[in-house]
């Protein structure tokens, strides 16, 4: 009873377990197309890539309809030791393979009961309300939270953030896939009825319901768009154990069934006369079409290619204490490297000789042979007998066979330390001579090469960290992670404060580090490579056959090569592996190979070179800066594009520069820009696409990219121009536009490129989806616009007034601007700024600010902020503690309230905002559920924007740093346009004097009666004293009693260099200075008087200067301005001037907006005025294109890789009422189909398929419409439909 109640409750438990993971099965398979480049490919989330062949392009190059590969796959083989049902122990091999749809010998691995034993994808990786994998270009994909980041207790889930390689939402890879996928489903070993063997091998020994080897495999598809890179794609695996069991046997590999000249499902015939073969030098293998003919493929375009597979990443052995990378001098550490003795077969063991035993773990100890005449050493479970005197121990030496042809001693390959020196598998032909050769014994690479290793015995090379190195061990391994770039924790994003940032130390998941550390791995490299022919000689549930085929040192050359070179074409396939390695438990290894194209061999390998350098720098390629998102709204004979300004802060994590230059702005009549795809390098390939507008930085970067001579060679002359100081802009309007026809628009933002460190200009990628059903998938910087006219009646307040606070003190102006009625919003907003002196930055960069710094009391504009003034409210299901996001971001925190379904105030001890970024979460399991919210707060759309027309503040130098602004950010459909007053100066046609005779009628700068004077910033003493510009208006109050007002004594002001202010009797004035709060300032009156005895004491006389002196807001007093008079040109030598009471001098100065000037407005949603409609201006409904022929420009395309059928048929109608209905009638009278307006006013337009109701093509011939409306009359009209 016992026994069955711990069965049970194994069983439950098991269970449980089970329940905290994502299940894996058919039912989550999904689809996806890589389109990042040009290289474009349908690809599953089950593992093969180019399938299924009916969703899109199979690994097509440059043409959609060009494609290459028939199927890719990953192949995963274990040894796996365990006992059968009579308990005898046993050695099997499992290799998993995708359920890819292929020829093979065998058949697939199906299980009695019709199931598939094969990876599947894991379920919560992607949206499972959508057909698509995940996909970084297309938020929609994203899962609602990502399983493997639910742990991250600072943003459990990520939710709405990218599951990046490099961290959460970083997408320097410009197109990135991922998916997971598991071998629970592989049950052929977990039970004795489905194999040979007898066993019912169970991986976890803590979960019972754990199938297959307990492997759980990452993938990432991988592009970039810069044109150095743009014919490859990248595929990243990452396999790791989730068992408890060791595997010690390990190979990864890759199946590729080759296919040069398919096109979608349709076969011509064209895989039978490819050819295939591998450089060993480059672990590169490639195929190409041997006439270089595809004709049979009718929707071919251009000339045929090759493609290429480069085994770029294989796994590591970090337990074997040999160098296989051959990377131990990175380190700066010695080690020693093997000899051609170190493979002797001839040396006896003797008594007193020191041997290393390896326990399972693989820690090593030393011992020492004693005098006995037969010795048991047991290492990593093998026994190994020892006659001291007698025996010989050698492993990985060469040996002859059975024909006498030289071959590795097979104990190379089994796992254990045979020659007990603590090495495992040392190989003569790998360590030392590395020489690789085909199935006939043919020589295919043989040089002397020897690998570094741990000398266990002496004791060398043990701490060289380069051996043996791991992706999992906490170390870095190659010394290049950098404090001051890559601290940024766990999740690689810099200023989140998670887990590692800041703490001077590497964390998992920081750049440079471990997981995102490629050298951090001791790769093994490429093992062999199997080719078969015909491609149906795959023996795909044969698992013991895939194993002898995988295992390292076969390499088999086709019989189509010879001496390197094609013969002949045929149909064959191959594949490729990489072992052997162990795989503990828990343990992570990775592979990744690249899909490269080139125009023949040497462009292929060219390329390859590109692909290298990617690998080698972590996948680290110089990204181009962040994708603005673009927003197109379509007009009447006119498209308005605008963007954001996101791009122009972007550091490259290469460059470490802020390295933004300008934008180019495409335009095309289908979405892979083909016919914008014109500029040519040297050799007359495209290689760039031609804008419709550019705006690049007015600074010192212009005209085209200059490379270094090596880099232009490998551009094969292409050039990259890089503008021509147009200044930046973020908005075009396109008119070159035809009403009713599609067009594709895509924004990319470049960056200048680095010659010094050979860096090409890079650039956004340009992505746009047309499905098969006319849906259409588009990223943040592209848009699809379709220029319309409004519907009748439509009306658009735009005549916007901003309100300026009567306490306000700019002398400015901004006016408001509507870009997109799409977005406008009823909605009031204010207007607040920030300057200078009160923003809390460091301005100049001196280590000082705000009023801490002298040179930030200017009150000089730095920021603005439009806030809401009513309440946003929005109805949102709480996820509990995982985020829920507000869709809003800079929320004020005091304005925010959180009501549940009975509308009751939640306390606000229950959840967590964060403000910033708009995101809820409940603060523990049950505070908030999973229930409706109602959230009401006002927010900043737009907060602490520094991008203000012709800003100062746009230097390197500078915080902030805005760069040339010529516009400003767009925000709910309005822009503000300012015109600031940035130079705080003297408005001399509003300075003024104010004389009078009789105190009762005043005169204005009478000519006769005042002095010239001038108003001015000037520095004293050498530079000693420098002038703060204070942004005030000042009055200069005059008496005609001495001693009005007081200046700072002159003599001891002078005397001390400025440095000494006191009031004394030698001060008095006949006049005061007031600014325009109406506060008393100080001044040193420079009077002619008192310096050289002319003139009169404490008046003012031509030639006398006044110094300003005004307290800050620490109340330090500082020189701000100099006032000089000078007799005008109408007054003799003589002239002398009096000024008593009431007499003044006003000083107007320009002010730029500061802290405290406010402006409010007020924005309208558009609407529909019937009423104000005047029926004449009711334009006539228009058909387009009218006639319409049996095709037509306006026709939308196929979309990519579908080559039969057509696209989309359709006619527009215009100038339709938002409530209008069209009846369509034959000449007869027959009645066709009834439209509706959708009731869009933003859209005066009616689409037809010219499909009846019936939903079938209606025939060619003349046709009749009647319009009819409630608000406006009838109309009726024809149009033909001609064959």
């Amino acid at each position: 009873m016992k026994l069955i109640f711990k069965i049970i409750l194994t069983i439950l438990l098991a269970y449980c377990i089970g329940l905290g993971q994502n299940q894996s099965g058919r039912e989550f398979r999904r689809t996806a197309i890589h389109n990042g480049n040009q290289v474009k490919t349908v690809f599953g989330n089950w593992g093969v890539i180019g399938q299924p062949a009916a969703k899109g392009p199979r690994g097509a190059w440059k043409n959609p309809n060009n494609g290459y590969i028939g199927d890719v796959s990953p192949l995963i083989g274990a040894e796996v030791t365990t006992t059968d049902t009579s308990g005898e122990s046993i050695t099997f091999h499992s290799v998993l393979i995708p359920p890819v749809d292929r020829p093979t010998s065998t058949g697939m691995e199906d299980s009695p009961n019709g199931k598939t034993w094969t990876m599947e994808p894991v379920s919560g990786y992607f949206n499972e309300s959508q057909e698509s994998i995940a996909i970084s270009t297309n938020p929609s994909t994203w899962p609602s939270y990502w399983p493997d980041k639910i742990s991250d207790v600072n943003d459990p889930g990520w939710k709405n953030e990218w599951n990046g390689f490099f961290g959460k939402d970083i997408q320097n890879i410009q197109q990135e896939s991922f998916y997971l996928m598991d071998d629970n489903n592989d049950e052929e070993f977990n039970y004795s009825e489905y194999n040979i063997h007898g066993v019912s091998f169970k991986p976890d020994s803590q979960n019972v319901l754990r199938n297959g080897l307990g492997l759980e495999i990452k993938v990432r598809g991988m592009q970039w768009q810069q044109f150095l890179a743009q014919d490859c794609i990248f595929w990243l695996y990452e396999v790791k154990n989730t068992s408890t069991t060791d595997y010690d046997k390990v190979v990864f590999g890759m199946l590729v069934g080759t296919y040069v000249g398919v096109t979608s499902t349709e076969s011509t015939g064209e895989y039978d006369d490819d050819w295939s073969f591998f450089d060993v030098n480059e672990n590169l293998t490639f195929t190409g079409d041997f006439d270089n003919n595809v004709s049979r493929n009718p929707k071919w375009v251009g000339p045929v290619g090759m493609v290429g597979y480069s085994f770029l990443e294989s796994p590591g052995n970090p337990y074997d204490g040999i160098d296989n990378d051959g990377d131990y001098q990175k380190s700066g550490m010695s080690a020693p490297v093997f000899t051609e003795e170190n493979f002797d077969s001839s040396e006896v063991l003797n008594i007193g000789q020191k041997i290393i035993t390896i326990s399972n773990d693989y820690t090593r100890t030393e011992q020492e042979i004693i005098d006995e005449d037969s010795l048991i050493i047991i290492t990593r479970g093998a026994s190994i007998t020892i006659k001291p005197g007698i025996t010989k121990l050698a492993e990985g030496n060469v040996i002859l066979d059975e024909s006498g042809k030289e071959i590795i001693n097979p104990n190379a390959y089994d796992g254990i330390d045979n020659d007990l020196d603590g090495l495992i598998d040392e190989n003569y032909f790998l360590h030392y001579r590395q020489r690789k050769t085909d199935q006939f014994g043919t020589v295919l690479f043989d040089i002397i090469n020897p690998r570094a290793y741990k000398d266990f015995l002496n004791g060398f090379g043990l701490d060289n960290p380069m051996i043996d190195e791991q992706r999992f061990d906490g170390i870095d391994n190659d010394g290049d992670w950098n404090a001051e770039f890559d601290d940024l924790g766990s999740d690689g994003v810099a200023e989140t404060f998670d887990i590692g940032e800041g703490d001077g130390i590497p964390t998992p998941g920081e750049p440079n580090f471990d997981r995102t550390d490629v050298d951090e791995s001791d790769q093994i490299g490429l093992t062999s490579f199997d080719y078969f022919a015909p491609a149906n000689q795959f023996p795909a549930s044969n698992d013991e056959a895939l194993w002898e085929r995988l295992k390292p040192g076969l390499f088999d050359t086709p019989s189509s090569i010879a001496n390197g070179e094609p013969i002949g074409g045929e149909d064959g396939d191959f594949m490729y592996g990489s072992g052997f390695f162990p795989l503990r438990a828990g343990q992570t290894e990775y592979f990744s190979v690249a899909l490269i194209y080139g125009e023949n061999k040497e462009d292929l390998v060219r390329n390859k070179k590109t692909v290298q350098n990617i690998y080698d720098n972590d996948y680290r390629f110089p990204p181009p800066p962040q994708k603005p998102t673009l927003t197109a709204v379509p007009g009447d004979q006119e498209v308005t594009l605008y963007w954001d300004f996101i791009a122009e802060q972007s550091v490259d994590p290469i460059t470490k520069k802020l390295d933004f230059q300008g934008y180019k702005l495409y335009r095309a009549s289908e979405p892979e820009f083909s016919d914008a795809f014109s500029i040519t390098n040297g050799l007359g390939n495209s290689e760039g696409y031609i804008p419709i507008a550019q705006f690049d930085k007015d600074d010192d970067v212009d005209g085209f990219f200059f490379p270094s001579q090596e880099l232009f060679q490998q551009a094969q002359g292409y050039s990259y121009y890089l503008g021509n100081n147009s200044g930046i802009k973020h908005q075009y309007i396109d008119r070159d536009v035809i009403n009713g026809k599609k067009y594709y628009y895509a924004l990319a933002a470049y960056d200048e490129g680095e010659t010094v460190l050979d860096i090409f200009p890079s650039e956004n990628t340009k992505f746009i989806s047309e499905l098969s059903d006319g849906s259409i998938i588009l990223d943040k910087n592209t848009a699809v616009a379709i220029p319309t006219v409004k519907p009748p009646g439509f009306s658009l307040y735009s005549d916007i007034e901003a309100k300026k606070e009567v306490t306000n003190l700019n002398t400015g102006e901004l006016y408001i601007k509507v870009i997109d009625p799409n977005q406008l919003k009823s909605q009031k907003y204010k207007i607040t700024f920030h300057d200078n002196s009160s923003d809390e930055l460091d301005n100049d960069l001196n280590g000082f600010i705000d009023n801490n710094d002298l040179l930030e009391k200017s009150k000089i504009t730095t920021f603005y902020d439009v806030q809401t003034m009513n309440e946003i409210s929005i109805d949102f299901v709480s996820n509990d503690t995982l985020v829920s996001d507000i869709h809003y971001k800079n929320i004020i925190p005091n304005s925010f309230k959180l009501y549940d379904e009975s509308q009751s105030l939640v306390s606000t001890d229950l959840y967590r905002l964060d403000n910033v970024n708009g995101k809820l979460f409940g603060v523990s399991p049950g505070s908030l559920g999973e229930n409706n919210f109602t959230a009401q707060f006002n927010y900043f759309p737009i907060y602490r924007s520094p991008y203000i027309q012709n800003t100062p503040w746009n230097g390197q130098t500078m915080n902030p740093n805005a760069g040339n602004v010529l516009d400003t950010e767009t925000f709910n459909g309005v822009q503000i346009e300012f015109q600031n007053d940035w130079q705080i100066e003297d408005i001399i046609l509003d300075s003024y004097w104010s004389t009078t005779e009789d105190q009762s009628n005043w005169i204005r700068n009478s000519p006769e009666d005042t002095y010239f004077h001038s108003f001015s910033s000037t520095s004293l003493f050498g530079n000693s004293l420098l002038p703060i510009k204070m942004a005030n208006d000042y009055t200069i109050i005059f008496s005609d009693s001495l001693g009005f007002g007081k200046s700072y004594d002159l003599i001891q002001f002078a005397t001390s260099q400025g440095q000494i202010f006191s009031h004394t009797e030698n001060g008095n004035t006949n006049f005061k200075i007031l600014n325009n709060f109406g506060n008393e300032i100080d001044y040193v009156f420079y009077d002619e008087n008192v310096i050289s005895g002319t003139g009169r004491n404490g008046i003012i006389d031509p030639q006398d200067i006044i110094y300003f002196f005004e307290d800050d807001s620490l109340d330090t007093n500082i020189f701000t301005w100099t006032l000089t008079f000078s007799l005008r040109q109408n007054h003799n030598d003589s002239t002398i001037l009096d000024f008593g009471d009431n007499d003044s001098l006003i000083i107007k100065n320009t002010k730029p907006f500061r802290k405290g000037d406010i402006y409010t407005f007020e924005t309208y949603a558009p609407e529909v005025q019937y009423q104000n409609t005047v029926e004449e201006n009711f334009n006539k409904i228009r058909v387009i294109p009218n006639p319409y022929y049996s095709a037509h420009a306006y026709e939308a395309p196929l979309a990519p890789g579908i080559t039969s059928g057509r696209g989309a048929r359709r006619i527009i109608f215009t100038n339709v009422p938002n409530d209008g209905e069209l009846s369509i009638f034959t000449v007869r009278g027959q009645h066709i189909i009834t439209l509706q307006h959708d009731g869009n006013i933003m859209d005066g337009t009616v689409e037809w398929n010219l499909r009846s109701k019936e939903n079938l093509d209606i025939s060619y011939g003349v046709y009749f419409y009647v319009m009819e409306s409630k608000t406006f009359k009838s109309q009726s009209g024809k149009f033909a439909i001609i064959k």
